[in-house]
């Protein structure tokens, strides 16, 4: 038997490292998201007998209307950009200033603090649902979507002051001096130096704060009782039956629900790119 050249270890360890994660994604990713683009525009009907159709013949829009009217996905849809949004702006907002804070000065316990702040994204959500299901019924502000975009600022605001720190943290403090030198104050100095320095980062802030809040499920099942105030991950659940499930119905459902994250990352995808190598260069 010969012996393995380097040449063949290296295709080897090639198909290790590339092919088989591509092949992972297409298996579990791809295929059930082409299953389900596939199913929404086919006739409940057929999913029941079982056909199987990888084009849908005919094509058909009814599950889409059908969702989005009588299902009152249009409402939750709605419900989704608004605590989306409004959670985004001020994550971003105050992560910005608080990566600059933690990047820029030194203070008493600024260790501990960042220690702390990593230790909220290790303990999961659930374990906490008890007290904050309390706090907020104390608050009055359980069924509102107010309280769950307070919510959701709370939960995404320390990780992603971390990773403005780390973005800003790659950026000379001679910078901010030369600024200051020309008149800036502090404020000036982050909204026309720094911000612009660090746009490929503050833009994956923003993306991966938006996917968060859209994907966002717990706290707003576990908060909200008026269906007029769910979102659209909430929503969806309404779309699976007791008793029988309209599955075309429900990945048309789903298929809407991809769409902002979809159309967000097509917009930020280049910053996005930038945005983790500068991240990963200097924490």
């Amino acid at each position: 038997m010969s012996k393995m050249t380097p040449k063949m270890k290296k295709k080897i360890m090639r198909v290790v490292i590339l092919y088989i994660p591509m092949l992972m994604f297409v298996l579990f990713i791809g295929l059930p998201l082409l299953w389900a683009l596939s199913l929404s525009f086919r006739d409940g009907s057929s999913v029941i007998r079982g056909d199987f159709q990888i084009l849908p013949d005919p094509v058909t829009f009814d599950n889409y209307k059908y969702v989005w009217v009588n299902n009152r996905l249009n409402t939750f849809f709605i419900n989704s950009l608004i605590t989306s949004f409004g959670s985004v702006f001020f994550i971003g907002f105050l992560a910005l200033f608080n990566g600059y804070a933690l990047s820029r000065f030194d203070f008493k316990g600024k260790r501990f603090f960042m220690v702390l702040l990593l230790m909220t994204q290790m303990i999961p959500l659930i374990f906490n649902m008890s007290s904050i299901f309390l706090m907020m019924v104390k608050m009055k502000l359980t069924n509102s979507l107010f309280g769950i975009c307070l919510l959701h600022i709370a939960s995404g605001l320390p990780y992603n002051s971390l990773m403005m720190k780390s973005f800003i943290g790659g950026i000379p403090k001679e910078i901010d001096e030369a600024a200051a030198i020309d008149g800036c104050n502090r404020a000036q100095i982050i909204a026309k130096v720094i911000l612009p320095a660090v746009r490929p980062g503050f833009t994956t802030v923003i993306a991966y704060a938006f996917i968060t809040c859209w994907n966002e499920y717990l706290l707003s099942y576990t908060l909200l009782t008026d269906q007029k105030k769910f979102p659209i991950s909430v929503g969806l659940k309404y779309l699976v039956g007791e008793y029988s499930t309209d599955y075309s119905a429900l990945a048309a459902g789903c298929i809407i629900a991809l769409i902002p994250p979809i159309l967000l990352f097509a917009y930020v995808q280049k910053h996005l790119v930038s945005g983790m190598n500068a991240g990963a260069v200097k924490g």
